[in-house]
């Protein structure tokens, strides 16, 4: 499938500490990105004068990198009942003012929890004797054929509210900086992520997608392609094995559970011309693992 449109890069925590290095080790790991920690313990980018952030522009150039943009989250509460939500924005807009300022168009946000999706009852056809073919079955087998999906909890008004609220505002930044945010979540479906982007209605707005998230997620990922595919902005080089109770174990990506053929596929499908960052953070060898994952996500380009 073709992949020329897809840049590979990195993320800087995966790197060595110093960042005066890290685009030499990135440029001979492979890469020609790395996305960046809005303040970490290594670097805090959003404490650089003007002056900084154009030489750290430079020496990333002369290594023959590229900022692929900065990585934030909300906190573990979100934008929800008990989080301080004026805080968050503002940690976000000094985010946002320092990706523009480095020239790095895309922040990818970690969105925490998220209200629960408005349930749409969808009518199921019954099994008729006819359908069921040759086979004879009772006409209580026939109903139970297909179970119907256990009723998830109503949204929460207020938390549905406080969310929207927040992105709204979120809005108004990432237009006064030019600037995408890319949203994940762990802590909420797919469904749930697609109600609060349609509340927004923001052409900022777009998504940061895990792969990993896909195994363990209610839609299948041609349903999540089909929905929310021409909102991705980022994608995140991860894999795992899947389990049970959809339970997942890291892996390097090509040796875990992700269908990266087919994820390939779809995405050139949905026009993704972005970045897939690799991010062996979870995975023991972290050198290793990022070389093992790009040659293989290279091996597509064959």
């Amino acid at each position: 499938m073709p992949t020329d449109g897809i840049r590979f890069g990195i993320v800087a925590s995966a790197l060595g500490g110093d960042p005066r290095r890290m685009g030499r080790e990135s440029r001979e790991a492979g890469f020609e990105g790395i996305l960046f920690d809005s303040s970490s313990a290594r670097i805090d980018l959003s404490a650089l004068t003007g002056s900084g952030r154009r030489e750290f522009r430079n020496v990333l150039a002369s290594q023959q990198q590229q900022i692929i943009g900065l990585r934030a989250d909300v906190g573990p509460s979100g934008f929800g009942p008990g989080a301080d939500i004026d805080r968050a924005i503002a940690e976000l807009d000094k985010s946002m003012e320092t990706a523009a300022g480095l020239g790095a168009r895309l922040i990818c946000v970690d969105i925490g929890p998220l209200p629960s999706a408005p349930t749409i009852e969808q009518e199921r056809p019954a099994v008729t004797p006819l359908q069921a073919g040759l086979i004879l079955l009772p006409e209580s087998s026939l109903k139970e054929a297909r179970p119907p999906r256990p009723a998830e909890p109503p949204p929460d008004p207020a938390f549905a509210d406080l969310v929207n609220s927040a992105l709204v505002e979120l809005g108004h930044h990432a237009d006064r900086y030019s600037v995408m945010l890319a949203f994940r979540t762990e802590l909420a479906s797919f469904a749930s992520l697609e109600e609060v982007l349609r509340r927004a209605a923001c052409p900022w707005f777009g998504i940061d997608l895990d792969p990993v998230a896909l195994l363990g997620d209610e839609w299948e990922p041609d349903e999540f392609f089909s929905r929310l595919g021409s909102l991705v902005r980022h994608v995140r080089g991860r894999d795992a094995v899947g389990g049970a109770g959809h339970r997942t174990k890291p892996a390097i990506v090509g040796q875990g559970s992700v269908p990266w053929e087919s994820l390939l596929t779809n995405l050139d499908e949905a026009g993704f011309q972005g970045w897939i960052t690799l991010d062996p953070v979870d995975v023991a060898d972290r050198a290793r693992a990022a070389a093992a994952g790009l040659k293989y996500l290279r091996g597509f380009r064959l």
